[in-house]
C-alpha cells in the first residue's frame, strides 16, 4: 500500500482562511478548552475564565472568528463542531517527540525468497519490506501520536489493523483524510508483465492510495470466511504474512478492455475465485 498526493479540489483561498483563523494562542486555547470540557456547552462568562482572557470585548471577538468554522452558539454556550475536534484531535494525533525509528527485523519472512522483513517509521511513514528482493508492502503515512507508550510489536499491530480499516473504506468510497467521496480503479502496470494495482482516489482533496489487488479484498466477509476456514484469521495476523495479498501468481487478468481480473487463493485442495471489472466492482465470486 502507497499514499500519494495530488491537487485538492477546496478553494485555496478558503484552506488559507481557515488557517488564518487559527493562528492565534488564544483562539487555539479555547478551542482546546471546549475539547477538555466535561459539558457539551460552555457559557460564555465560564469559557472565559477558563482561557483567562479577562477582557470580555477581546474574547467576545476571537469566538466570533471561530463561531461558524469551528464552533456553534447555542442557548447553553458553545461547543465545538466536528471541525474544531479534527483540528484539536489533529494537532493531538501529529505532536510527538519522536517521528522516526530506526529499521527493525520482525518476526516474518518474505513469501518470495524467505529473508527475514525490516520495518522503520521514517519521518512519520510506516516503511515495510524485504531488504534482499525488494518486495515493498507499505509505505504509508502513521500519525506520531501512535508512538506514545507503544514498542515496535504494538506499533506494528495498530498500524496493520487502522490499514485494514483504511482500505475497507476506501472500497466502500470513503476517504479517511478529508472525509470526501473516493472511486476506485485498476491501472495498469508499469511493466507490460506486471498486474494492474487498484488506485483510490478522493475526489474532494486529492489523495491518492495505491492497494494491490489482493490487499484491496482482505477486509471482504468471503475473503476472511474462507481464509479463516484454512486457519488463517485475517485480523490476527499481520497482512504482510498472508501471502496471497501480494503475490503476483494469484491474479489473472483475463481482460483488459474492459478490465476484468481475477483473484484467486488455493488452499487445501479449495480453491477462492473473485473477479473484478475496471472500477473494481465484484463480478463474481466462486469457491470449489
Amino acid at each position: 500500500m502507497k499514499q500519494e498526493t495530488t491537487a485538492a479540489t477546496v478553494p485555496t483561498d478558503r484552506l488559507e482562511s481557515a488557517f488564518r483563523t487559527l493562528a492565534n494562542e488564544t483562539r487555539v486555547r479555547i478551542l482546546f478548552e471546549l475539547y477538555d470540557s466535561p459539558d457539551r456547552a460552555v457559557s460564555f462568562s465560564d469559557l472565559n475564565d477558563r482561557v483567562g482572557l479577562g477582557d470580555s470585548g477581546r474574547f467576545n471577538y476571537h469566538l466570533k472568528q471561530l463561531t461558524g468554522r469551528f464552533i456553534y452558539r447555542t442557548d447553553e454556550g458553545y461547543s465545538l463542531l466536528f471541525s474544531g475536534l479534527a483540528v484539536c484531535r489533529s494537532m493531538l494525533a501529529s505532536f510527538a517527540d519522536e517521528h522516526s525509528v530506526e529499521p527493525f527485523a520482525l518476526d516474518s519472512e518474505c513469501y518470495d525468497c524467505g529473508a527475514t522483513l525490516v520495518a522503520r517509521y521514517d519521518h512519520e511513514y510506516v516503511v515495510i519490506g524485504c531488504p534482499d528482493c525488494g518486495i515493498e508492502f507499505h509505505d504509508f503515512p502513521f500519525p506520531p501520536g501512535t508512538l506514545a507508550g507503544r514498542d515496535t510489536d504494538d506499533l506494528l499491530w495498530v498500524y496493520d489493523g487502522w490499514m485494514r480499516a483504511q482500505t475497507a473504506l476506501a472500497v466502500d468510497g470513503l476517504c479517511t483524510w478529508c472525509f470526501g467521496r473516493r472511486t476506485s480503479e485498476l491501472v495498469a502496470g508499469e511493466d507490460p508483465d506486471d498486474p494492474p494495482t487498484v488506485v483510490h482516489t478522493c475526489q474532494r482533496c486529492g489523495a491518492d492510495m495505491h492497494t494491490a489487488v489482493g490487499e484491496t479484498f482482505q477486509s471482504s466477509p468471503a475473503v476472511i470466511a474462507f481464509l479463516y476456514d484454512h486457519g488463517i484469521d485475517v485480523r490476527r495476523t499481520p497482512s504482510w504474512e498472508i501471502e496471497y495479498l501480494w503475490d503476483d501468481e494469484y491474479v489473472v487478468v483475463e481482460s483488459t478492455d474492459p478490465w476484468r481480473v481475477r483473484f484467486t487463493i488455493p488452499a487445501d485442495g479449495e480453491t477462492f475465485s473473485l473477479t473484478i471489472d475496471g472500477d473494481v466492482r465484484v463480478l463474481d465470486v466462486t469457491r470449489e
